[in-house]
């Protein structure tokens, strides 16, 4: 059986050396956990897609930021990723606003779990955190997690029961109360989760992303592209802008800009004075020229 080479060693070789081969076999081992967290937040498949290539993307693009173990660095930028995109829509703010409001209710169900579990483990210190998210989350066994640890089966069980308290300490602190029988077999029963293959075609791409720094191809100009289609809602406006600006100018030019001076276009960006100068000299300009014609015809 061969043996499997530390996410550390394979972070350092991909940041040293632009090793695809390192990022993707860490998409391999983390996609499914990665896009697990972003889903039982987001409770979106599309939203948790977008927010689980976001999170591989930062670690393609900083590496160094990983010090101590790349699954918990993983969850937490997922986990962070995956609420910003929640506070970021407008339908999420009242029901956020409702679960501040609630008094501790009894929680039974894993639709009442999920979307508080990932905020609570984001909040528990780095020993547990990585504990429950290796065992729960990523399928680990304890044995597993016993054996790497240098320590018995017995201690291993007493440090998880000791994290799935704490986990529930976190989850009433934001309102939901959860016995520890329930909580860990809603954990074993749901934690785990397969990416799915539009997920898996998409951090694919990824990959060869990875492949062509490698080779020397310059890959910002390919990111910031990447990034430009992601966040479209921005291009449109920009381009409803520019239609409206060009009507406008086109209004302007039938009209005359004494008849439309007193009219602006709101949200757009502002007109600097100097250019309003320079419209005013050059339409006083041409109204001169046109009265002069006016004079030679008449004489």
């Amino acid at each position: 059986m061969a043996t499997l080479e530390p996410d550390l060693i394979l972070l350092d070789r991909y940041r040293r050396t632009r090793d695809a081969r390192a990022f993707a076999e860490i998409v391999h081992r983390y996609a499914g956990a990665v896009y697990a967290t972003c889903h039982r937040i987001l409770r979106d498949p599309g939203s948790a897609e977008d927010a689980a290539q976001e999170t591989f993307f930062r670690l393609m693009t900083r590496p160094q930021r990983v010090t101590s173990s790349v699954g918990g660095w993983l969850h937490r930028a997922a986990t962070r990723l995956a609420l910003d995109i929640q506070r970021s829509e407008a339908s999420r703010r009242r029901r956020e606003a409702e679960y501040e409001n609630l008094q501790s209710l009894e929680a039974s169900t894993w639709a009442e779990v999920a979307p508080k579990l990932d905020v609570a483990l984001a909040a528990l210190p780095e020993e547990p955190r990585e504990l429950l998210v290796r065992h729960f989350l990523r399928g680990e066994s304890q044995a597993e997690l016993a054996a790497e640890a240098g320590t018995s089966p017995a201690t291993l069980s007493r440090r998880m029961k000791d994290a799935v308290d704490a986990l529930r300490q976190e989850m009433l602190h934001r309102g939901l109360s959860v016995s520890p029988l329930v909580l860990f077999k809603l954990l074993s029963q749901n934690g785990v989760c397969g990416a799915p293959a539009a997920l898996k075609l998409g951090l694919g791409k990824m990959a060869l992303l990875c492949r062509a720094h490698e080779a020397g191809i310059r890959l910002p100009a390919s990111v910031r592209l990447i990034r430009g289609l992601i966040s479209a809602p921005r291009a449109v406006y920009q381009v409803r802008w520019a239609l409206a600006a060009a009507i406008f100018s086109l209004l302007v030019a039938l009209l005359g800009s004494r008849t439309l001076s007193h009219i602006q276009i709101p949200h757009g960006p502002a007109v600097q004075p100097e250019h309003r100068i320079d419209a005013d000299e050059t339409m006083t300009a041409r109204n001169g020229e046109r009265l002069r014609a006016q004079l030679q015809i008449a004489n």
